[in-house]
């Protein structure tokens, strides 16, 4: 009896910290855009990037827009549209194809004639370059093209990937002031780059995780090398890599992820690896030199950077199974959470913020840092989908709606 009245005496406390004094999440006013979008958006394909105290968006259209289309056909747009060769975002929503001119076509080159059948197949969209200050969502930007990635430095330097029509591989645009002037910093850049990720930013220097390769530019992005290769990393130390990749040399077997010191990490599998065992690269990020190379046993199921650029992992691992959220710096592992059996699911992280999901599912366990990691605090369930992201500036979410009668999009806030 003394045993039972224990354990349940455990119980209660536990329930009494992290159950029934949970926190919860709180919607805040709705709000709506005061531009109507050209239909269909994939709402899906959200990008978030904070841009210091504001959050800069990119979102996808397959929708037609006359003035962009002829911006990027002809490569002439509004003489109010760019002042020395850059681009003022804002409430005249300009386009951002007018700092480039279409190279003229070619009708001998059989590669182009390639090039325009696939285009008229497969025509590239439009995308809307978006930005919220103070809560308050407005389109500043369009582009006829896909945004690839857009991300922004804590000094104001921002650096926007897109795939644009008639120009091959990728083009680099770049701002010095979080986005609100953008200029044409590199075109027919980083080749197969096809998913392009920005990983780092460092002022002048920005990292990009692309096909089986980590790209670096050191001038703003005018020029780029090839830092490192899935290849090289194999040819170091295969053992590290492990059976599962050695078979299929079609795919992407690494991430790559920068820490707060600077250094370059390339980790094997991906989130819904089921081999035990995750090989670990380290290298310097500036010079692509290998430091170390290990297996360990086990599983990193989430790898997200956040306050000031730390890296953080969650690492299973093998039997008997235990999960457990670690900072990683400089080849240093240090738990940041210990959850022993409990599995930890779904890390989200921001500069202000790391978010966990904790236990089975049951609703009642996300945890919530506001000092990376230090302190926890319990927080309600909230379901994650497609018309929602994190807000990568403060605490909390961005959860867009579907259109009124009049056409224009809604949104709000979530807030702790």
């Amino acid at each position: 009896m003394l045993t039972a009245l224990l354990c349940y005496a455990v119980f209660g406390f536990y329930w009494y910290l992290f159950v029934g004094y949970a926190d919860g999440w709180h919607n805040q006013p709705k709000q709506h855009l005061a531009t109507k979008l050209a239909e269909p958006v994939d709402w899906s394909e959200l990008k978030t990037a904070a841009a210091g105290e504001d959050v800069l968006l990119s979102v996808a259209s397959t929708g037609r827009d006359g003035e962009v289309e002829a911006c990027a056909r002809e490569g002439r747009c509004p003489d109010g549209c760019q002042a020395g060769g850059r681009v003022a975002t804002g409430d005249a929503r300009p386009v951002l194809n007018c700092l480039l001119s279409t190279p003229e076509a070619d009708p001998n080159d059989p590669e182009q004639q390639v090039e325009r059948m696939l285009r008229q197949r497969d025509p590239l969209g439009l995308s809307y370059l978006l930005r919220s200050t103070d809560g308050r969502l407005a389109v500043v930007a369009r582009l006829q093209g896909d945004v690839k990635n857009l991300q922004c430095g804590p000094n104001g330097v921002c650096y926007l990937i897109a795939e644009l029509p008639g120009i091959a591989n990728r083009t680099v645009f770049v701002s010095n002031d979080f986005g609100h002037h953008w200029r044409v910093a590199a075109r027919n850049v980083l080749e197969k780059a096809y998913v392009p990720k920005i990983i780092g930013i460092d002022d002048q220097r920005v990292w990009v995780d692309g096909f089986q390769s980590i790209y670096l530019s050191e001038d703003s992005g005018r020029h780029w090398r090839i830092l490192a290769t899935d290849d090289r990393l194999r040819e170091y130390d295969a053992s590290v890599v492990g059976k599962e990749s050695h078979s299929d040399r079609t795919s992407d077997h690494f991430r790559w992820r920068l820490d707060d010191a600077g250094q370059l990490y390339a980790f094997t599998g991906d989130s819904y690896n089921t081999v035990s065992g995750v090989g670990i690269y380290r290298l310097n990020a500036r010079t692509g030199e290998i430091l170390s190379a290990a297996r360990r046993d086990g599983s990193l199921t989430r790898l997200e950077n956040g306050p000031g650029g730390q890296l953080f992992g969650l690492y299973r691992s093998p039997e008997p199974t235990r999960h457990t959220l670690y900072r990683l710096h400089q080849g240093q592992w240090s738990p940041v959470l210990t959850a022993g059996n409990a599995r930890l699911a779904s890390l989200y992280a921001s500069e202000n913020a790391l978010i966990v999901k904790k236990g089975r599912g049951d609703g009642r366990h996300i945890l919530l840092s506001r000092d990376g990691g230090q302190h926890w605090q319990a927080m309600d369930d909230i379901y994650i989908e497609g018309r929602m992201s994190l807000d990568p500036a403060e605490i909390g979410w961005l959860r867009m709606g579907y259109r009124n009668i009049e056409g224009y999009y809604g949104y709000h806030w979530v807030r702790p």
